[in-house]
């Protein structure tokens, strides 16, 4: 199978070629007469023994440059699966194979938040590979690309893997066991969380009477009482010693030039 990119002005067409003659199949038909949700349109057509579908890109991101830059998270597994699921529901309404989705992240687009895949209609079983296997592929490439701080999105794509490790498995049933153990772990961390962050009532109660027996305690000792009695300081009288320090300076109480006072070398002003 070979892979080529087609880009126009408005937009770009891939090109799968194959080494076998263009049938115009049942497949080819239904597809052409239906529309499918969860698939890009084809086009078919052959030359020289070979045969070419085309798959037309309006718009969106592989998910291979979707994911180049960064990590994805549990969301985006989830949303992937779940496109996927109602994909195949309804490949199979329409009676059309499974195995026939080509799921390489080059080949997966994104578009308005929804997976979109290529369907190639050959009957030929070499031609494809089992949708079971391609999808254990798509579980290395999560495991490759996920966001490590993301404990639940683990959880779900280690359990997808591991259980895809096996010949035979039903991927409906692995998907719907990885959701119930992932919801079973969300409500669990919940319950964590609400515990650890709650308090026992007697606690709060006890807490709250504290408080308000502290408050209580604050406006007594701030509060002024009626019979208090105002004490207010007398004011200072300096007009003895400044009669004295007169009587110094003018000489009246004889000479005094031995004698030193507690004023002397200070600024005294009245």
């Amino acid at each position: 199978m070979n892979v080529t990119y087609e880009n126009n002005w408005e937009y770009t067409d891939i090109h799968i070629d194959l080494e076998i003659p263009y049938k115009e199949n049942y497949q080819m038909r239904m597809l052409n007469s239906n529309d499918i949700s969860g698939l890009m349109k084809v086009k078919g057509s052959g030359r020289d023994g070979q045969s070419r579908y085309t798959f037309r890109i309006n718009g969106g991101n592989s998910m291979q440059k979707e994911f180049a830059g960064k990590e994805m998270k549990k969301e985006d597994v989830v949303r992937f699966t779940k496109d996927l699921i109602d994909t195949v529901d309804d490949l199979r309404e329409h009676l059309l194979d499974p195995d026939g989705l080509l799921l390489s992240p080059e080949l997966i687009f994104i578009r308005d938040g929804r997976y979109r895949f290529c369907y190639l209609p050959v009957s030929k079983a070499d031609e494809r590979q089992p949708l079971c296997a391609s999808f254990h592929v798509m579980t290395e490439y999560f495991v490759k690309n996920l966001d490590y701080q993301d404990t639940a999105g683990i959880l779900f794509v280690y359990k997808m893997h591991k259980e895809t490790l096996r010949e035979n498995y039903e991927l409906k049933k692995i998907i719907e066991a990885c959701r119930e153990e992932e919801k079973a772990w969300e409500s669990e961390q919940r319950a964590k969380a609400k515990k650890e962050s709650s308090l026992p009532e007697s606690a709060v109660f006890s807490v709250n009477e504290d408080n308000e027996e502290k408050e209580a305690q604050q406006e007594n000792r701030y509060q002024r009482k009626n019979d208090t009695e105002l004490i207010k300081e007398k004011p200072v009288k300096y007009g003895l010693i400044k009669k004295a320090v007169n009587r110094i300076k003018t000489g009246r109480w004889g000479e005094w030039d031995d004698l030193i006072t507690e004023m002397d070398g200070q600024d005294v002003s009245f």
